[in-house]
């Protein structure tokens, strides 16, 4: 009979523990996928600025209008510099290939290293203000 419910013990401790494992994987999807969405919406909102505002130049993320129910981010940067346009934050795992797939693998999104932008068009110079290991959306 102890054997019995050492077993079971056994049994209900690995299952806790599988199940919260699953649920650590879980939340740090969401994560990736709400971080990945949260540029996207930084994105969209800066085109209508650039759209806008063709004479604009340097720094711009105060100036860009987010919508209200957008959470306000530091990390994401918006700037104008030499009439291209660009959105970036520090990358986390998995972020690039979510934003990536959500934009059906756009030649817009890139990835810094230490000088270049890196994206399926190619690579290009990294502006000074971007660092190394962030994504980025030019425009």
């Amino acid at each position: 009979m102890k054997s019995l419910l050492i077993v079971a013990l056994c049994t209900l401790i690995v299952a806790f523990y599988q199940n919260s494992f699953e649920g650590n994987n879980s939340y740090n999807e969401t994560l990736k996928l709400n971080k990945a969405s949260l540029f996207l919406n930084y994105a969209t909102a800066f085109d209508a600025y650039y759209l806008a505002n063709d004479s604009a130049n340097g720094d711009v993320t105060n100036k860009v209008t987010l919508p209200v129910w957008l959470p306000k981010d530091t990390t994401i940067k918006m700037y104008v510099n030499g009439g291209y346009g660009y959105v970036f934050m520090p990358s986390a795992s998995g972020v690039l290939s979510e934003v990536m797939r959500a934009t059906d693998y756009s030649a817009l999104i890139g990835f810094t290293d230490s000088t270049s932008i890196i994206s399926l068009a190619g690579k290009k110079t990294k502006p000074n203000f971007i660092p190394a290991g962030y994504i980025v959306y030019v425009r």
